[in-house]
């Protein structure tokens, strides 16, 4: 699919036209339109409110309700270029301009509408022989001026809309066909269709020799071979830093030996999101988003299986770094991966900067419910840094405490650390991001707990109520933006 910025839009048989109205604004449509006169009535001033014009010919125009002008936000534009895709995918037209005319030119608004038009009429079902496949082959963005500021800003909102629909596709894919080696065959065929692009995959035998007990330990319940990914990306020209992404990878969590409920366990494919994130900022680099950083994506793919050799509650393992570790829960298994990804990343890579993302735990919906991501670290610009980006994305964040109180109760009796807080002391993502905070090598480093809001959430007209929502993909891409 193309998305392109123009000056004016069209509107013949292949095309819808939709315009966004903010409440007390008047459309100037062309004389082929209705008059409004005949529709006025109809268009409610209700944000979101549409209401499609007929016109001789086959023409249609969409109006699309919004705020008054200057309490639009763009993520008003960003849903309501969502219904028109949404509008003109059910007339099954090839070609959407969304019209932004209306509206004060502001690149953020023109990036909103691209990202939203994009990530539209996306069907979950990734394995149905009658999957829903776009009708839509081209996304206009017009009247929103031609300045080079909005031209970069259409390119990132289309750039992110294919980064967060192939962390969708990811995450909707059942465990039994993503398995950890199928992960790492995915990453290589990204880093292979894009320039500057390198991927190296590393299994059971090379993590033994990193001595990475904390990640096998968790794997080893499981017949799938765990699979370390690292992938490279390098800039044209000189590169601005060397920045880090790790994903946790669980491409199927039963919680082993702690064992899960089994309602909606099933649910538990959703446990690789984090990785999806990665692989989806890295698909938009391979087909050209912009970045002038040196980036490393590292995924920790892993199966956490109850199997005859899986790990036991109060097992202690060795992590890369040489601390030990009291396994209390093997179902707390996400840190226990993201650990040895984490001193690879410090020690291996030697980012300038680290951001992690896990579906890490399930106190982050009872802190946030399914509205936020909880974010930590040890870095407070660059936490402050990513809560703007992660609001300019529409991807909310909110920050939780982490301070040598918290890292404290990680500390174990029997072991360096243990892998969750003793019994009634609360504070479940808190802990997942304390845990996680002895293994960064005081580099900088932000944590992206994103349980909360990777598969479950509040519909938009870019998401649908089910399955994987690509989270965090859109932030990253942000962050690379520099």
């Amino acid at each position: 699919m193309r998305t392109l910025l123009q000056e004016a839009g069209t509107s013949g048989r292949n095309d819808l036209h939709a315009i966004l109205v903010p409440k007390g604004a008047k459309p100037a449509l062309p004389d082929a339109a209705p008059a409004a006169a005949s529709w006025k009535a109809d268009f409610a001033d209700t944000n979101g409110a549409t209401l499609m014009l007929r016109g001789n010919g086959g023409q249609r125009w969409l109006l699309v309700r919004l705020p008054a002008a200057k309490a639009v936000t763009p993520e008003d534009v960003r849903g309501a270029a969502g219904s028109a895709r949404l509008a003109c995918e059910t007339l099954e037209r090839a070609n959407l301009c969304v019209d932004l005319s209306l509206l004060a030119n502001d690149a953020a608004h023109a990036q909103a509408a691209a990202e939203g038009a994009g990530m539209a009429g996306y069907d979950h079902g990734v394995m149905k022989d009658g999957r829903k496949t776009a009708k839509v082959k081209k996304i206009v963005i017009c009247g929103a001026g031609k300045a080079k500021a909005t031209r970069d800003a259409v390119k990132a909102g289309h750039y992110g809309a294919l980064a967060n629909l192939y962390a969708r596709d990811l995450g909707n894919l059942p465990a039994n066909v993503l398995t950890p080696k199928d992960f790492a065959r995915r990453a290589r065929a990204v880093c292979r269709s894009g320039e500057r692009m390198t991927c190296k995959v590393m299994g059971r035998k090379q993590a033994e020799e990193m001595k990475m007990g904390s990640l096998l330990g968790v794997a080893q319940g499981s017949a799938n071979e765990p699979q370390l990914v690292h992938m490279t990306y390098k800039p044209k020209g000189k590169s601005k830093g060397k920045i880090a992404l790790v994903g946790k990878g669980l491409t199927f969590d039963t919680g082993g030996i702690s064992l899960k409920p089994s309602p909606k366990m099933e649910d538990m494919k959703f446990d690789m999101c984090g990785a999806a994130a990665v692989l989806g900022a890295f698909h938009a680099l391979s087909q050209g988003a912009e970045c002038a950083y040196e980036v490393h994506g590292i995924l920790g793919c892993v199966e956490n299986m109850p199997g005859g050799n899986a790990q036991r509650p109060g097992d202690i393992v060795t992590a890369m770094n040489g601390m030990t570790i009291e396994v209390h829960n093997t179902d707390a298994e996400g840190r226990l991966v993201l650990a040895d990804c984490l001193t690879y990343t410090a020690r291996k890579v030697k980012p300038e900067r680290i951001y992690d993302m896990a579906t890490l735990t399930g106190a982050a919906i009872i802190s946030l419910g399914h509205l936020r991501t909880a974010v930590l670290g040890n870095d407070q610009k660059l936490i402050d840094d990513l809560m703007e980006r992660g609001e300019r994305a529409g991807e909310k964040c909110w920050q939780l405490p982490l301070d040598e109180d918290y890292r404290d109760l990680t500390r174990g009796s029997y072991a360096d650390l243990q892998n969750i807080y003793a019994p009634g002391q609360g504070a479940g993502t808190i802990a997942g991001a304390s845990f996680l905070s002895f293994f960064v090598d005081e580099v900088p480093w932000v944590h992206l707990d994103i349980a909360a809001v990777a598969w479950e959430g509040p519909a938009r007209s870019y998401f649908s109520g089910k399955g994987s929502r690509g989270a965090a993909a859109r932030t990253m891409l942000e962050l690379l933006r520099g």
